[in-house]
């Protein structure tokens, strides 16, 4: 017995007889699922100096043989070709490779070269791309001197100034602080070293085209010193990786944004002692394997980004298996957030009616495009398990009319994601959307008859942190006289929610006309609920054990620390989140053992913190019962797809694109005609499911086993679902079919029938798809003739059989079950 047969039993009627519909149909009527008339993949473009190919660079192997150089696409079409002098560039869809530069970086000295790659870390933080470093070559040799090319530099760290954090408004006082991080890897400037660089910039002895390379001159002067020694070698380290990347590699990114963003990245994984990661993401980019230890197959990679993102492609299925689980996630915990926020201002200035035109539909918008096209894809995917934790929803009518604070809201869940849990629960607690959605805002001292709103008090504990009873680490409810124990009680309700008194809406000043929502601050809506004390009560507030004193004056700063504080500690935190996580990443009904691993890794990253996410996220992906290759026939193993997974699953896997650019996928609520689950629309403040829920007269329930996302599947879903995917897998989805898959690395393969449902077996059940499916499905694609005499119906044959062979994978038991 499983899980899957669990969904069979429950909906085999629906799901069978839309699986015999599909697959059993007479041949005449094969073609109904029809597009545009596909091209097959054409041969690499050969320009004068260049040629152009049509994978990622990891997909091909680079030989030199004297002058010549030989590419070999190891997975695509692209065949194999020799170049020889005259090409100068190798151009891929993620990368470039510039075949001139090692040579050239030989023109100028080796001081000059590292000054140069310098420059880029200083104001990019980044490794610099091989094609703009052969640039600055060039005017370095023309004449143009160092500093010069500093103040060329600024000028471009200003253009770039969201990803670089330099503006041309910012004080001298912070471009030093900006600096420091950059040049010397420290985000606290010290006082004396802050005073004296900004006068030197106050006084116009320097300017900020020039002032980093004297900081530059004398960081490399600590060489050897026993207190700031690591700044010189943290700069020699990112020299070396910088080099290796840009004069060794010869590596560029197509877009300018990814050669500030992603080069960052790498930039970040270095420190004072350590290159491995940086040395490994490299690799991973040119497609060599690293020398790690837990270096995954294919299959095995594709079900770890099954867990661990919004799901898998024939890219990241690469480098993953690359890198290694470890250096994956190091890496992700490195790459740079992108703020729905930003998408959502921007789109505001685009609108005659600025911010008040705003809807959810922007923020749909933004989460589908960061879903799909992120490269953040594991802070994408903890944050969207945290909004299912620490809920608010845009169902709430007060909410609904603040989108770019829900924006805002979902930015802080990211932002705290691989933060301290402790952090993330004040930023959520002070956060507007939330004090909205759970009524603490505007929440009121107990005066006269009026006591204080309990909304939040109550939820705080039963959702966010502890839980109704007292747990044992293992997430077993410790037990009293045979029963379980109840962690707080309705005074202890009533005595915390005095702490969330006072508290509203942000501003510049604490009037009664603001706390009550006047004179609006335009940034109200993100910004952290500001302290009203006057509204804020200072009776004693007795709850879990912990009683704060009456106050005169009203402290609300002190009050919540002493609450956030004793709900942090408690013990049944990391039981609490932990098997919650579990449950949104890898398993529905994780064992004893592996919740009281991950609960220890709350409780202790192995340094002594309690509360790092960082930790907890390493334990639930890491761990054995996550990696070990599963039984697929034991019920306790997996998790029911929820439909949102589903979605991004295929939309990931086709590496989908936008007619827009906008990714315009809007409301998905409606069962019938859609997916029925729509992110930051949770019916209520449980989430669209309860983490505990048991269907009922099922064999799940008399295994005595819990499966959440039942609770969103019936009769009318799941026909709505395969309604659905017939339509959306040919035509495309959201408004006015914004969103359309992209078969084009797919329909090489339809001529075999075996490698076409291979290649979807890895990308949509990691290889775990069963024989008996895998024949009946090929089998299906296989009635669908392809013309020997009309290329334009060869086409579209092949179309229909890559339709197909998704939608009868994406339709089955076997893949609605993520093992």
């Amino acid at each position: 017995m499983s899980l899957n047969l669990s969904i069979t039993t429950r909906f085999a009627g629906s799901l069978c007889l839309c699986f015999l519909l599909v697959a059993c149909q007479p041949k005449e009527n094969k073609t109904k699922l029809q597009a545009a008339p596909a091209q097959l993949q054409a041969p690499p473009v050969i320009a004068a100096s260049s040629v152009t190919f049509h994978g990622p660079r990891s997909n091909y192997t680079i030989t030199v043989s004297g002058n010549n150089r030989t590419i070999v696409d190891k997975i695509g079409s692209d065949g194999s070709i020799t170049v020889g002098t005259d090409i100068k560039q190798l151009l891929f869809s993620d990368i470039s490779i510039n075949i001139e530069i090692p040579a050239k970086s030989l023109d100028i000295s080796n001081e000059n070269l590292n000054s140069l790659v310098e420059l880029y870390i200083a104001y990019f933080n980044r490794v610099p791309d091989a094609n703009g470093l052969s640039y600055w070559i060039d005017r370095l040799k023309a004449g143009m001197t160092l500093d010069q090319i500093g103040e060329s530099f600024y000028a471009a760290a200003i253009l770039f100034s969201p990803q670089t954090g330099y503006s041309a408004t910012m004080s001298n006082a912070d471009f030093v602080t900006m600096v420091y991080k950059n040049v010397l890897g420290r985000t606290t400037p010290d006082k004396e070293g802050l005073d004296y660089w900004s006068s030197s910039l106050n006084s116009g002895a320097t300017t900020r085209g020039t002032l980093i390379r004297t900081m530059l001159g004398s960081a490399h002067t600590f060489k050897g010193d026993i207190t700031y020694g690591w700044v010189a070698q943290l700069l020699d380290n990112k020299i070396q990786v910088g080099r290796d990347f840009s004069v060794a590699q010869g590596i560029s990114y197509i877009s300018d944004t990814d050669s500030i963003t992603k080069g960052m990245a790498i930039t970040a994984t270095i420190t004072s002692t350590d290159t491995s990661l940086a040395s490994a993401l490299i690799n991973a980019l040119v497609g060599t394997p690293g020398n790690t230890t837990d270096l995954p197959s294919n299959a095995q990679a594709a079900r770890f980004l099954q867990q661990s993102s919004f799901g898998p492609n024939s890219n990241e299925v690469a480098n993953l298996s690359n890198l290694g689980y470890s250096n994956w996630i190091t890496a992700q915990f490195s790459a740079p957030q992108k703020l729905h926020r930003t998408y959502m201002d921007a789109a505001a200035a685009k609108l005659s009616n600025g911010l008040s035109g705003l809807s959810q539909n922007q923020f749909l918008e933004s989460f589908w495009q960061q879903a799909i096209t992120g490269e953040d894809q594991l802070r994408q995917r903890v944050s969207f398990a945290l909004s299912q934790i620490l809920v608010t929803s845009f169902q709430d009518g007060n909410v609904s009319t603040y989108p770019r604070g829900v924006a805002g809201y979902y930015d802080t869940l990211a932002t705290y994601s691989f933060g301290n849990f402790s952090d993330l629960l004040e930023a959520v607690s002070l956060h507007p959307m939330m004090g909205l959605y759970l009524t603490s805002l505007r929440n009121q001292k107990e005066s006269g008859t009026r006591v204080p709103d309990e909304n939040y008090a109550r939820e705080v504990m039963q959702l966010f942190t502890i839980g109704l009873y007292k747990l044992n680490p293992d997430g077993s409810y410790l037990l009293e006289n045979g029963k379980p124990v109840e962690t707080y009680s309705s005074t202890d309700i009533g005595g915390l929610a005095k702490v969330f008194t006072g508290w509203s809406w942000a501003g510049p000043d604490k009037t009664s006309n603001r706390f009550f929502g006047g004179n609006p601050d335009p940034d109200r809506d993100w910004k952290p609920m500001q302290s009203y004390p006057n509204y804020h009560s200072v009776s004693a507030k007795s709850f879990l054990g912990v009683t704060i004193p009456a106050q005169s004056p009203a402290n609300p700063e002190a009050s919540l620390k002493v609450a956030l504080d004793t709900l942090f500690n408690h013990p049944n935190v990391g039981p609490f989140i932990g098997k919650q996580l579990i449950q949104r990443l890898v398993s529905s009904n994780p064992s004893p053992q592996y919740i009281a691993r991950v609960s220890a890794a709350f409780n202790n990253n192995g340094q002594g913190v309690r509360g790092d996410m960082k930790a907890v996220i390493r334990a639930i992906l890491l761990d054995s019962e996550a990696r070990n290759t599963p039984t697929l026939s034991n019920a306790g193993i997996g998790k029911l797809r929820e439909p949102v997974l589903r979605l991004a699953n295929w939309l990931r896997a086709t590496q989908a694109t936008s007619t827009s650019g906008l990714y315009k996928i809007t409301s998905q609520d409606d069962q019938l005609t859609s997916i029925g689950q729509t992110p930051m629309r949770s019916p209520t403040v449980f989430n669209f499911y309860r983490p505990g829920y048991v269907p009922p007269n099922s064999e799940l329930a008399n295994a005595q086993l819990v499966s959440p996302e039942l609770q969103i599947t019936a009769e009318t879903s799941v026909v709505g679902y395969l309604n659905y995917l017939r339509d959306a897998l040919p035509n495309g989805t959201g408004s006015s079919r914004d969103v359309k898959g992209n078969y084009t690395s797919l329909t090489p393969l339809a001529s075999d029938a075996a490698s076409l449902v291979d290649r979807i077996n890895l990308l949509f059940m990691a290889n775990q798809m069963s024989d008996g499916q895998r024949s009946q499905i090929i089998n299906a694609v296989n009635s669908v003739a392809i013309s020997s005499t009309s290329s334009s119906a060869a086409d579209t044959a092949k179309l229909n059989r890559v339709y197909l062979s998704i939608y009868l994978t994406m339709a089955s038991p076997e893949y609605l079950v993520q093992k």
